[in-house]
């Protein structure tokens, strides 16, 4: 599962068991959870062992549900059973029987209360007999309420998307989302991830859309009805949280990896570019193979792209569904590409698909390795200095959650299982991968990480299996690793201060820990210091494990640099009190990304003019790496201000830079710092880029600056296509408040839905300084698409944009007072005329409402 619109991110209760009964594993209540001390989260005890899944489904786009008929074979675990109890949420059951041949069957007694389905066997059956359950039903995920969280935002299962094809911008699909424990909504199952199954879903559908699912599909065949049947099966047991059905109107592009078909499912429009962000899949399978130890371990390797996802991506094993955000043009890809997403949901098929943690209190052995898997494919495609700036990104952003919420990695008390899903799983657990590497080296590290997975294939493992390989390998004990950094929560802080003395040649540096110890452990870390003197650098490995400590080195001379933890690996904050001029050393002579920025951050705060400093600021913005030539842009603010000869040419001349970002960040600077016609000029030509992110931020930049001519320059950008662009130009419109450009809010129908909500979202604003009968026409046009506009997120952003009118108008009217050199007293009655319509319309608008996802929205 992709972090958190990530972003982030951004991004994340147990529920039923195998044979699990209501009391003792249904979820807690959301509104009163019980005592965290009471919330111990146990794997599920595994009373029946799925063993094979045959569904034969077929979706009714008018009632959005779903008819099924679930073949399931299973066995007891261990011990000998008569009963069995299946996960079902919100169906109507039609049918249960035992199975007894191919076409036999006979009826089965069962109880069923709208999640769990009891059913009394026909007799006691041992471990070493299978037998076959048959279920006819109707999945009617509409009637479910509906939960979620952060990284998936709803658990619904069954996902019907523009089920009536009103809304003519959007396509007709249907797609589903089973983690953690949704699948049961659409299929009977045992909704546990130590569970594994191998399937053979047949999908019935109408013949203009195509259908995809896990493992090949088999057969395809035409219906008498005029329908089409497509039939996946998957020969390789995985958990049923992995299980996917997906049905649209899709362009499929072929690609291939050794002799496996690797294909890319997208909106027709975007066909063109599906190699542009899915082009690198084969060479992933194939590094990581390589790097794992183990070929890529499945039948087959799909990606879809789909409308409206409830979070960023999903590793369902052969077929990853991806959020729509991947559909892009080239100009948006120069901003940003989603080969993360890739990256990711790849990695999944062997941490996760092949190998599954076995309760989701592990969840860190899936997310964890697929977040650090994205690290490796950078670090070997572009870089150790780009996958560096990765880890950097990823780190600042559980640091800034920890804040708030800094829990245990591996935990066996949360309220609900959605909770595990957050910074501390994914960006976390990935920093930690990325120091036990460090720590043991890469040819110890890759062995062993190829040990975990052959010894636990298409089976769970929970996090002691991971140590164990590790010290298996290593021939470590490396409890105190994981008992710190899995097992615990929080981080090291330190604080570093340095001393030399010249009698005795010695360095000395103390390390202090200054974490709260009451909350956070007392860390062991093996680290490096790299000591440069006379040009040379000598490693130092030490080991930290005491709130302070002291190490002393002989050195030859006073050291230009003492660079401790070398490697940059140790997840920490720090403050790290060496000179400044060691920093200017530390960046031209320290091998590492995070050794320049490092140096560029510290360096750049007081920077004087003519130094040595600002010469390294000046080389910092001619760095081959784009993210340390924007850090030195970002970090130039005190060089301006002493008027360092050299900068003006510099950010000019990065005006033409090849990252976009760098550009943007150019401009801006120039506009802050240095704004005459020259640089309005600039400003102006950069409104042509091919990048939106530096189009946009001129216009802002020109807006700020020269507002009319801004005014004389938005109307040649109302026609782009870009989400945060058209968001600029409504705020400029809003705040300049001219009557003239009512047309381009009113005229954002004919924008992709996206626009149109930004440019909705100030519309009210914008109204409220308007005169009486364009606000009238105005409230008119919002009260009309609110009722009509088919995309349920369009009717929300009138009603918000209609409430924002409201508030704005009361604002006025209390300002009256202070305000009468523009406003009458006849102005105050109309306005407040305006606002009881308003009250009028959002009651009438909200009770006639009829899209469940808005009435949950007005309900809060």
């Amino acid at each position: 599962m992709k972090n958190f619109l990530l972003v982030l991110f951004a991004l994340f209760i147990v529920s039923c068991s195998s044979t699990k009964t209501p009391t003792s594993q249904s979820a807690p209540s959301r509104k009163n959870p019980p005592p965290v001390q009471q919330l111990y989260r146990a794997a599920y005890t595994m009373e029946n062992d799925l063993v094979h899944t045959r569904l034969d489904v077929r979706p009714d786009w008018n009632k959005m549900q779903l008819a099924g008929k679930a073949t399931i074979t299973l066995h007891p675990h261990f011990y000998s059973t008569d009963s069995l109890v299946l996960n079902a949420r919100g169906m109507d059951i039609r049918r249960v029987a035992l199975l007894t041949s191919v076409f036999d069957t006979v009826p089965l007694a069962y109880t069923y209360d709208k999640k769990l389905i009891h059913i009394k066997l026909d007799t006691v059956y041992a471990r070493s007999q299978n037998y076959t359950v048959y279920i006819e039903y109707t999945s009617k995920p509409e009637d479910l309420e509906v939960g979620g969280s952060v990284a998936i935002t709803e658990d619904k299962g069954l996902y019907f998307i523009n089920a009536d094809g009103l809304d003519t911008e959007k396509p007709k699909q249907i797609w589903t989302q089973g983690e953690t424990e949704s699948n049961s909504v659409w299929f009977p199952t045992l909704e546990d991830p130590q569970q594994r199954m191998t399937q053979e879903i047949s999908i019935t559908v109408d013949t203009i859309y195509k259908t995809l699912s896990n493992g090949k599909m088999t057969r395809s065949g035409m219906n008498a009805d005029g329908s089409r049947t497509d039939t996946w099966k998957q020969t390789l047991a995985c958990p049923p949280y992995l299980t996917m059905i997906c049905v649209g109107d899709f362009s499929v592009v072929k690609d291939k990896w050794r002799n496996l078909d690797v294909d890319y499912y997208v909106e027709h429009p975007y066909e063109p570019y599906a190699k542009m962000t899915f082009g690198n899949t084969p060479e992933m399978m194939d590094f990581y193979s390589k790097l794992f130890g183990i070929g890529f371990p499945w039948e087959k390797y799909a990606q879809v792209v789909v409308r409206d996802y409830v979070s960023g991506a999903m590793e369902n094993t052969t077929a990853v569904v991806h959020i729509e955000w991947l559909q892009q043009t080239p100009r948006e890809y120069l901003d940003i590409d989603y080969e993360d997403f890739v990256a990711h949901e790849l990695v999944h098929h062997w941490f996760g698909d092949l190998v599954t943690c076995e309760s989701w209190s592990n969840l860190v052995l899936n997310e964890g390795f697929a977040n650090y898997g994205e690290y490796l494919w950078r670090e070997y495609k572009y870089g150790r200095d780009n996958a560096d700036h990765h880890n950097q990104k990823k780190q600042n952003l559980y640091l800034y959650t920890a804040a708030g919420k800094d829990p245990d990695v591996v935990r066996y008390h949360y309220v609900d299982r959605e909770d595990m899903y957050d910074q501390v799983s994914y960006d976390k657990g990935g920093r930690i991968l990325h120091m036990l590497r460090k720590i043991v080296g890469d040819e110890a590290y890759f062995a062993s990480l190829k040990l975990y997975l052959t010894s636990h294939l298409y089976a769970p493992a929970e996090i002691h299996d991971l140590r164990l390989a590790f010290e298996k390998v290593t021939g470590q004990d490396l409890n105190w690793f994981f008992n710190e950094w899995f097992l615990n929560r929080g981080y090291p802080r330190l604080v570093m201060n340095y001393e030399y003395s010249d009698t005795l040649k010695k360095q000395k540096v103390t390390i202090n820990q200054v974490q709260d110890f009451s909350k956070n452990p007392l860390y062991r870390m093996p680290l490096y210091v790299d000591i440069y003197t006379g040009g040379k650098a000598e490693r130092h490995p030490i080991v930290l494990d005491k709130a302070s400590q002291v190490f002393e080195f002989d050195v030859p001379s006073k050291p230009d640099l003492v660079n401790v933890d070398a490697e940059k690996m140790i997840l920490c904050t720090k403050k790290d009190n060496k000179p400044r001029s060691q920093y200017v050393y530390q960046y031209y002579h320290a091998p590492l990304y995070l050794d320049r920025y490092e140096a560029v951050s510290i360096v750049g705060d007081g920077v004087k003019s003519n130094s040595e400093e600002s010469r390294m600021i000046l080389d910092a913005m001619k760095d081959s790496f784009w993210n340390i030539r924007l850090a030195a842009v970002r970090n130039s603010v005190d060089l301006a201000k002493e008027k360092e000869p050299g900068l003006r040419p510099m950010l000019e001349s990065l005006c033409a830079d090849s990252k976009s970002h760098v550009r943007a960040a150019a401009l801006k600077s120039l506009a802050t710092n240095y704004y005459d016609e020259h640089t309005d000029s600039l400003l102006a030509a950069a409104l042509k880029d091919s990048s939106y992110t530096v189009i946009q931020t001129a216009f802002s930049q020109l807006a700020e600056k020269n507002e009319s001519r801004a005014r004389e320059l938005a109307p040649t950008l109302e026609k782009e296509e870009s989400e945060k662009l058209m968001e600029e130009l409504a705020g400029f419109y809003t705040r300049a408040a001219k009557p003239e450009n009512n047309g381009f809010f009113t005229g954002s129908l004919d924008k992709k839905t996206g626009e149109q909500e930004r440019i909705l979202e100030h519309y009210g604003n914008y109204l409220s300084q308007q005169k009486f009968k364009l606000r009238e026409d105005g409230i008119v046009f919002l009260d009309s698409l609110s009722r009509n506009a088919q995309p349920w997120y369009i009717r929300l952003a009138c009603i918000n944009s209609l409430s924002d009118l409201h508030e704005e108008l009361g604002k006025r009217i209390s300002n009256f007072s202070n305000d009468k050199q523009i406003l009458t007293a006849t102005d105050v009655e109309q306005m407040r005329q305006q606002m009881q319509a308003i009250e009028d319309k959002i009651k009438d608008i909200k009770k006639n409402e009829t899209n469940k996802k808005l009435l949950e929205y007005y309900k809060k």
